[in-house]
């Protein structure tokens, strides 16, 4: 009798641990319209601002449920748009993100690569940060 007690214990802390959910709603939101102004490398501690000689910033507008969302705007001369998930502990994978890539600057275009790259977020009263490949680097974005 009691190895079966004990089976069926087993058996419940089992299908416990496997039945955990990615998909839980998080605290936070990206939602919002924000403005990519810095990269920052978290290994080198280098930052990069946003640079003065191109011709408009880069906007994206994210709306999301705590769990999926989509996200479209414009790099520095192309439009864009995607989808992403929000995880548990502030994780963010994108699903999915494109749109025209016809001369993108290197700001413009170390942000497609970002983006692909994002692994958490962050959300600081006016201040949304991405971290991306595998959080050794983060972009800083600001209410526009």
């Amino acid at each position: 009798m009691k190895s079966k007690i004990n089976y069926i214990l087993i058996l419940l802390f089992c299908l416990a641990a496997c039945n955990k959910d990615n998909t839980t709603p998080t605290s936070d939101t990206l939602n919002g319209k924000w403005k990519l102004v810095k990269y920052y490398n978290l290994t080198t501690g280098t930052i990069e601002s946003e640079p003065s000689n191109i011709s408009r910033s880069i906007i994206l507008e994210f709306s999301d449920n705590s769990i999926q969302g989509n996200m479209s705007g414009h790099t520095v001369t192309n439009s864009v748009s995607g989808e992403y998930e929000l995880l548990q502990d502030n994780k963010m994978k994108t699903l999915s993100f494109g749109g025209t890539k016809i001369g993108e600057p290197n700001w413009g275009a170390k942000f497609w690569d970002a983006i692909h790259a994002a692994s958490s977020y962050e959300r600081q009263s006016d201040k949304l940060y991405i971290h991306f490949n595998a959080d050794t680097e983060k972009m800083e974005f600001k209410k526009p």
